[in-house]
């Protein structure tokens, strides 16, 4: 291989490499999700049965 012929070699690879950088570079950024809804609650546990009034649902009975 000449001298020539290796730098025209390089300088080719090295367009491909720039040319893939700036591809990569100008991709465009995916758009963010929206957050979900929060859920609040008073206790963790789940409680199926109505509650009395006046009655802690977080006492665990």
């Amino acid at each position: 291989m000449s001298r020539r012929t290796a730098l025209a070699s390089l300088a080719a690879l090295a367009c491909i490499g720039a040319a893939a950088i700036i591809a990569v570079g100008t991709a465009p950024e995916p758009e963010p999700q929206p957050t979900p809804p929060r859920v609040y609650s008073s206790c963790l546990a789940a409680d199926t049965r109505p509650m009395p009034a006046g009655a802690d649902p977080c006492d665990g009975r």
